[in-house]
């Protein structure tokens, strides 16, 4: 049986960094901004709603004409 040396045993390794999921959390937002950006153009452009950027927030009855 192996014994640890007793000036030893309350040493706890640290975890490593999470380094990971800082990164996966930057390529989340950066996919969330694109996405929504690219539906806010896809909103206001002229072949999909024509929408201005106040009409994406009004109400739907001043949107209809």
């Amino acid at each position: 049986m192996t014994q640890i040396p007793s000036h030893q045993q309350n040493i706890v390794s640290p975890k490593p960094q999470p380094n990971i999921y800082t990164v996966l959390l930057i390529v989340a937002l950066l996919c969330m901004t694109l996405t929504v950006a690219v539906g806010l153009r896809h909103l206001m452009s002229a072949n999909g709603y024509g929408l201005s950027f106040g009409d994406l927030f009004s109400s739907a009855d001043k949107i209809i004409r």
